[in-house]
Protein backbone atom coordinates (compact mmCIF):
# COMPACT_ATOMS: atom_id res chain seq x y z
CA UNK A 1 0.00 0.00 0.00
CA UNK A 2 0.97 3.51 -0.70
CA UNK A 3 2.09 5.58 1.92
CA UNK A 4 1.05 9.36 2.49
CA UNK A 5 4.27 10.72 1.87
CA UNK A 6 4.57 8.81 -1.19
CA UNK A 7 1.61 9.62 -2.76
CA UNK A 8 1.64 13.70 -1.67
CA UNK A 9 5.31 13.64 -3.60
CA UNK A 10 3.40 11.93 -6.76
CA UNK A 11 0.59 14.42 -6.74
CA UNK A 12 3.39 16.90 -6.02
CA UNK A 13 4.52 15.99 -9.51
CA UNK A 14 1.37 16.38 -11.45
CA UNK A 15 0.77 19.63 -13.07
CA UNK A 16 -1.29 22.40 -11.36
CA UNK A 17 -4.04 23.66 -13.78
CA UNK A 18 -6.48 26.77 -12.91
CA UNK A 19 -9.05 26.35 -15.57
CA UNK A 20 -11.32 29.32 -16.66
CA UNK A 21 -14.80 28.67 -17.29
CA UNK A 22 -17.48 26.52 -15.49
CA UNK A 23 -20.21 25.81 -18.50
CA UNK A 24 -20.27 23.07 -21.04
CA UNK A 25 -16.77 22.56 -21.87
CA UNK A 26 -15.17 23.30 -18.44
CA UNK A 27 -17.40 21.06 -16.98
CA UNK A 28 -15.80 17.88 -18.97
CA UNK A 29 -12.49 19.33 -19.39
CA UNK A 30 -12.13 20.22 -16.05
CA UNK A 31 -12.84 16.77 -14.60
CA UNK A 32 -11.21 14.95 -16.99
CA UNK A 33 -7.79 17.14 -16.16
CA UNK A 34 -8.37 16.19 -12.89
CA UNK A 35 -7.42 13.07 -13.02
CA UNK A 36 -4.45 13.18 -14.29
CA UNK A 37 -3.15 16.49 -12.52
CA UNK A 38 -4.00 19.20 -10.00
CA UNK A 39 -7.34 21.11 -11.01
CA UNK A 40 -7.09 23.46 -8.31
CA UNK A 41 -9.32 26.66 -9.26
CA UNK A 42 -11.92 27.26 -11.22
CA UNK A 43 -12.48 30.55 -12.09
CA UNK A 44 -15.78 32.24 -13.47
CA UNK A 45 -17.88 35.43 -12.60
CA UNK A 46 -21.01 33.43 -11.75
CA UNK A 47 -19.76 32.60 -8.42
CA UNK A 48 -22.32 29.44 -8.14
CA UNK A 49 -21.38 27.51 -11.22
CA UNK A 50 -17.73 27.76 -10.22
CA UNK A 51 -18.18 26.48 -6.50
CA UNK A 52 -20.63 23.68 -8.61
CA UNK A 53 -17.68 22.26 -10.42
CA UNK A 54 -15.02 23.00 -8.10
CA UNK A 55 -16.76 20.67 -5.26
CA UNK A 56 -17.61 17.87 -8.30
CA UNK A 57 -14.00 17.80 -9.06
CA UNK A 58 -12.61 17.09 -5.18
CA UNK A 59 -11.80 19.86 -1.97
CA UNK A 60 -8.43 20.40 -3.31
CA UNK A 61 -10.46 22.84 -5.94
CA UNK A 62 -11.44 26.16 -5.31
CA UNK A 63 -14.15 28.15 -7.36
CA UNK A 64 -13.66 31.97 -7.82
CA UNK A 65 -14.31 34.93 -9.25
CA UNK A 66 -11.90 37.33 -8.59
CA UNK A 67 -8.97 37.76 -10.90
CA UNK A 68 -7.26 38.69 -7.96
CA UNK A 69 -7.30 35.49 -6.03
CA UNK A 70 -5.94 33.27 -9.14
CA UNK A 71 -2.90 30.79 -8.35
CA UNK A 72 0.43 32.40 -9.64
CA UNK A 73 2.13 29.37 -9.41
CA UNK A 74 0.01 27.00 -11.60
CA UNK A 75 1.49 25.55 -14.77
CA UNK A 76 -1.15 25.28 -17.18
CA UNK A 77 -4.39 28.03 -17.51
CA UNK A 78 -7.05 26.10 -19.46
CA UNK A 79 -9.22 29.44 -20.33
CA UNK A 80 -12.18 27.14 -21.45
CA UNK A 81 -15.00 29.90 -22.29
CA UNK A 82 -17.09 31.39 -24.81
CA UNK A 83 -14.80 32.24 -28.32
CA UNK A 84 -15.91 35.89 -27.46
CA UNK A 85 -14.89 35.71 -23.95
CA UNK A 86 -11.55 34.59 -24.86
CA UNK A 87 -9.86 37.57 -25.56
CA UNK A 88 -11.12 39.44 -22.44
CA UNK A 89 -9.96 36.84 -20.17
CA UNK A 90 -6.60 37.08 -21.84
CA UNK A 91 -6.01 41.00 -21.05
CA UNK A 92 -7.87 40.60 -17.99
CA UNK A 93 -5.28 38.61 -16.04
CA UNK A 94 -1.73 38.81 -15.02
CA UNK A 95 0.71 37.60 -17.07
CA UNK A 96 1.98 34.87 -14.39
CA UNK A 97 4.51 31.91 -16.03
CA UNK A 98 2.61 29.29 -16.88
CA UNK A 99 1.61 28.07 -19.97
CA UNK A 100 -1.74 29.71 -21.15
CA UNK A 101 -3.93 27.95 -23.51
CA UNK A 102 -7.36 28.24 -24.86
CA UNK A 103 -9.89 25.71 -25.87
CA UNK A 104 -11.90 27.51 -28.88
CA UNK A 105 -11.58 26.26 -32.71
CA UNK A 106 -12.14 29.71 -34.18
CA UNK A 107 -9.90 31.77 -31.90
CA UNK A 108 -6.52 32.49 -33.61
CA UNK A 109 -3.55 31.70 -30.60
CA UNK A 110 -2.22 35.37 -31.39
CA UNK A 111 -4.87 36.22 -29.00
CA UNK A 112 -2.07 36.28 -26.67
CA UNK A 113 0.75 37.75 -28.18
CA UNK A 114 1.71 40.68 -26.74
CA UNK A 115 -0.33 39.65 -23.57
CA UNK A 116 1.42 36.07 -22.23
CA UNK A 117 5.03 34.62 -22.26
CA UNK A 118 3.92 31.23 -23.12
CA UNK A 119 1.12 30.13 -24.81
CA UNK A 120 -1.05 28.07 -27.49
CA UNK A 121 -4.54 26.24 -28.01
CA UNK A 122 -6.15 23.20 -26.61
CA UNK A 123 -8.72 22.36 -28.94
CA UNK A 124 -10.85 19.47 -28.45
CA UNK A 125 -13.17 18.46 -31.21
CA UNK A 126 -16.17 17.89 -29.47
CA UNK A 127 -19.89 19.30 -29.09
CA UNK A 128 -20.33 19.40 -25.11
CA UNK A 129 -23.90 20.11 -22.94
CA UNK A 130 -22.95 19.93 -19.58
CA UNK A 131 -25.57 17.29 -18.79
CA UNK A 132 -24.56 14.87 -21.32
CA UNK A 133 -21.72 12.51 -20.23
CA UNK A 134 -18.93 12.67 -23.25
CA UNK A 135 -16.05 9.89 -22.98
CA UNK A 136 -12.60 12.55 -23.09
CA UNK A 137 -10.42 10.22 -24.20
CA UNK A 138 -12.10 9.27 -27.82
CA UNK A 139 -12.18 13.15 -28.39
CA UNK A 140 -9.55 14.58 -30.43
CA UNK A 141 -7.44 17.47 -29.47
CA UNK A 142 -5.78 19.88 -31.89
CA UNK A 143 -2.64 21.47 -30.12
CA UNK A 144 -0.98 24.62 -30.66
CA UNK A 145 1.87 26.10 -29.00
CA UNK A 146 3.77 29.65 -29.39
CA UNK A 147 7.55 27.98 -29.43
CA UNK A 148 8.41 23.65 -29.38
CA UNK A 149 8.56 23.39 -25.67
CA UNK A 150 5.30 24.99 -24.89
CA UNK A 151 3.56 22.75 -28.12
CA UNK A 152 5.09 19.49 -26.76
CA UNK A 153 4.00 20.56 -22.74
CA UNK A 154 0.45 20.74 -24.17
CA UNK A 155 0.76 17.44 -26.49
CA UNK A 156 1.68 15.60 -23.27
CA UNK A 157 -0.91 17.12 -21.49
CA UNK A 158 -3.44 16.36 -23.52
CA UNK A 159 -2.10 12.78 -24.42
CA UNK A 160 -3.04 11.46 -20.98
CA UNK A 161 -6.72 12.40 -21.17
CA UNK A 162 -7.61 11.63 -25.16
CA UNK A 163 -5.93 9.02 -27.46
CA UNK A 164 -5.90 11.27 -30.17
CA UNK A 165 -3.80 14.29 -30.26
CA UNK A 166 -2.63 16.09 -33.32
CA UNK A 167 -0.84 19.44 -34.12
CA UNK A 168 -3.48 22.17 -35.86
CA UNK A 169 -2.42 25.76 -36.31
CA UNK A 170 -4.60 28.85 -36.32
CA UNK A 171 -5.32 28.45 -39.67
CA UNK A 172 -5.82 24.55 -40.17
CA UNK A 173 -8.05 24.62 -37.02
CA UNK A 174 -10.39 27.43 -38.37
CA UNK A 175 -11.14 25.01 -41.41
CA UNK A 176 -11.77 22.25 -38.52
CA UNK A 177 -13.86 24.51 -37.03
CA UNK A 178 -16.35 25.01 -40.07
CA UNK A 179 -16.38 21.57 -41.06
CA UNK A 180 -17.20 20.85 -37.33
CA UNK A 181 -20.48 22.90 -37.98
CA UNK A 182 -21.66 21.53 -41.06
CA UNK A 183 -21.17 18.16 -39.36
CA UNK A 184 -22.43 18.72 -36.04
CA UNK A 185 -24.31 21.57 -35.82
CA UNK A 186 -25.99 22.30 -39.46
CA UNK A 187 -26.74 18.13 -38.83
CA UNK A 188 -28.28 18.90 -36.01
CA UNK A 189 -30.55 22.05 -37.56
CA UNK A 190 -32.09 18.87 -39.83
CA UNK A 191 -33.31 16.98 -36.92
CA UNK A 192 -34.47 19.71 -35.44
CA UNK A 193 -36.72 19.97 -38.90
CA UNK A 194 -36.99 16.71 -38.93
CA UNK A 195 -38.46 16.67 -35.58
CA UNK A 196 -41.16 19.47 -36.29
CA UNK A 197 -42.48 17.71 -39.16
CA UNK A 198 -42.68 14.25 -36.88
CA UNK A 199 -44.02 15.44 -33.42
CA UNK A 200 -47.38 16.98 -34.85
CA UNK A 201 -48.48 13.62 -36.05
CA UNK A 202 -47.32 11.70 -32.68
CA UNK A 203 -44.27 10.74 -33.57
CA UNK A 204 -40.56 12.22 -32.54
CA UNK A 205 -36.82 12.05 -33.93
CA UNK A 206 -36.21 9.48 -31.74
CA UNK A 207 -37.61 6.80 -33.74
CA UNK A 208 -35.39 7.54 -36.67
CA UNK A 209 -32.03 6.65 -34.18
CA UNK A 210 -31.08 3.20 -35.93
CA UNK A 211 -31.67 4.93 -39.26
CA UNK A 212 -28.88 7.95 -37.75
CA UNK A 213 -26.71 5.41 -36.32
CA UNK A 214 -26.18 3.50 -39.66
CA UNK A 215 -25.67 6.46 -41.53
CA UNK A 216 -22.61 7.19 -39.15
CA UNK A 217 -21.47 4.16 -39.31
CA UNK A 218 -21.05 4.09 -42.97
CA UNK A 219 -18.38 6.53 -42.64
CA UNK A 220 -16.30 3.96 -40.55
CA UNK A 221 -16.02 2.60 -44.41
CA UNK A 222 -16.87 5.01 -46.79
CA UNK A 223 -16.92 8.63 -47.73
CA UNK A 224 -19.89 10.55 -47.04
CA UNK A 225 -20.43 10.95 -51.09
CA UNK A 226 -20.12 7.06 -51.43
CA UNK A 227 -22.43 6.94 -48.51
CA UNK A 228 -25.35 8.97 -49.79
CA UNK A 229 -28.59 8.20 -51.03
CA UNK A 230 -32.06 9.28 -51.07
CA UNK A 231 -34.47 10.88 -53.92
CA UNK A 232 -31.67 13.58 -54.60
CA UNK A 233 -29.27 10.77 -55.03
CA UNK A 234 -31.27 8.97 -57.10
CA UNK A 235 -32.43 12.11 -59.33
CA UNK A 236 -35.89 11.24 -58.47
CA UNK A 237 -37.54 14.80 -59.36
CA UNK A 238 -41.02 13.25 -58.75
CA UNK A 239 -40.67 12.03 -55.01
CA UNK A 240 -38.70 15.62 -54.17
CA UNK A 241 -41.71 17.33 -55.76
CA UNK A 242 -44.13 15.25 -53.77
CA UNK A 243 -41.82 16.14 -50.66
CA UNK A 244 -42.33 19.68 -51.04
CA UNK A 245 -45.64 19.52 -51.85
CA UNK A 246 -46.31 18.28 -47.66
CA UNK A 247 -43.80 21.23 -46.59
CA UNK A 248 -44.30 24.61 -44.88
CA UNK A 249 -42.84 26.82 -47.22
CA UNK A 250 -39.69 27.60 -44.97
CA UNK A 251 -38.97 23.92 -44.60
CA UNK A 252 -39.72 23.39 -48.67
CA UNK A 253 -37.24 26.27 -49.18
CA UNK A 254 -34.46 24.37 -46.90
CA UNK A 255 -35.38 21.35 -48.64
CA UNK A 256 -34.83 22.67 -52.11
CA UNK A 257 -31.66 24.36 -51.40
CA UNK A 258 -29.94 20.41 -49.93
CA UNK A 259 -31.94 18.47 -52.61
CA UNK A 260 -30.39 20.84 -55.83
CA UNK A 261 -26.57 20.75 -54.03
CA UNK A 262 -27.13 16.94 -53.85
CA UNK A 263 -28.58 16.54 -57.90
CA UNK A 264 -25.85 19.30 -58.64
CA UNK A 265 -23.24 17.00 -57.49
CA UNK A 266 -24.61 13.41 -58.71
CA UNK A 267 -26.97 15.10 -61.40
CA UNK A 268 -25.79 18.38 -62.55
CA UNK A 269 -27.97 18.42 -65.95
CA UNK A 270 -30.95 18.00 -63.15
CA UNK A 271 -32.90 20.91 -61.59
CA UNK A 272 -35.97 21.47 -59.38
Amino acid sequence: MQSESATEIQDEKRPKIVVFGAGNVASHLAPALARVARVVQIVSRHKESAAALAAAIGADCKGITSVDDIDPTADFYIIAVNDDAVARVVESTPAFEGIWAHTSGSVPADVFRGQKARYGVFYPLQTFTRSVEVDVSRVPFFIEGSDPATEKSLVNLASKISSRVEIADSSRRSLLHVAAVFACNFANLMWMEADKILRPHGLEVGVMMPLLQATLEKLNSVSPRDAMTGPARRGDLHVIASHLDRLPEDQAEIYRLLSQTILNEFHSDLKI
